[in-house]
């Protein structure tokens, strides 16, 4: 996250996806392919953003990365396992945070914040006492025991973060995590979340329509055309979202790239 990237081969893959392929039915019979031959790999620590066209799959993909959906042909690899062994082995170390906050409606802050290590075993008392540690983190100190209808949409986003990191995860998805809130919302919120994420050695994989957003929280943006496959690779120098002329030549790229990689039929 605007950090030098290591040197190739001096930091584990976390994440490898090789040669990826998933397509669906659709109602009127028609086959639709989502993800076509799709290889990349993210290394421990790395903040990789992923942009594309619309129908590049690329929440299909989190999906598959989540065990959630199978792939038709090829492999998902989490620290070289398939990923259905690791999500089985490791519950909780691989967390989502959505556009819509997915909040259960009749709980609090706090247990929504837990629900996670729930998952995982932890005790209720040690569970609550990490959601608050979190919930104080994204500066809900004082909403811990609210309804998510007492909250506004960016608090009940912050619950959503602090859920996601409440596990202590290995590998974090964001799926178009702020394209929902107001842009005021938004950037306030894309800057706390990246100072949380620097103080954790935690890889992130971040979906998101917003080229800026990519250029602000990545190391690395990958370009999927669509059905997904990988378009190409763009390093995101440090500071370069601060740099105009750095950051619009990053822009134009992507987007040509973009247009190139649209689904034509």
């Amino acid at each position: 996250m605007c950090t030098a990237t290591p040197a190739a081969g001096t930091v584990p893959l976390k994440l490898s996806v090789e040669h990826a392929r998933k397509g669906f039915r659709q109602a009127n019979g028609a086959d639709i392919l989502a993800i076509a031959d799709l290889s990349f790999s993210v290394r421990s620590g790395e903040y990789v953003a992923i942009v594309g066209p619309t129908g590049a799959g690329k929440s299909v993909l989190l999906d598959c990365l989540l065990g959630l959906k199978t792939l038709d042909a090829g492999q998902i690899l989490i620290d070289g396992r398939p990923v259905q062994n690791f999500v089985r082995e490791k519950k909780g170390h691989i967390t989502r945070i959505f556009q819509e906050d997915r909040l259960l409606p009749w709980l609090s802050a706090n247990d929504n914040a837990a629900i996670g290590l729930q998952m995982q075993g932890v005790a209720e008392k040690d569970r609550r006492a990490t959601a608050a540690k979190w919930l104080d983190a994204v500066g809900l100190s004082a909403f811990k025991e609210a309804l998510p209808s007492e909250l506004s949409g960016g608090m009940r986003q912050r619950v959503n973060i602090a859920r996601a990191f409440a596990p202590d995860p290995e590998l974090v998805l964001l799926d178009e995590a702020f394209s929902a809130l107001d842009d005021v919302t938004a950037t306030r919120l894309r800057q706390d979340f990246k100072t949380l994420a620097q103080a954790q050695s935690t890889t992130f994989l971040i979906v998101t329509h917003s080229i800026d957003e990519a250029i602000f929280l990545a190391n690395r943006i990958l370009v999927f055309g669509a059905p997904a496959r990988l378009m190409a690779e763009i390093p995101v120098p440090a500071r370069a979202f601060e740099d105009r002329t750095m950051s619009d030549k990053i822009k134009e790229e992507v987007r040509r790239l973009i247009a190139a990689g649209a689904r034509t039929q």
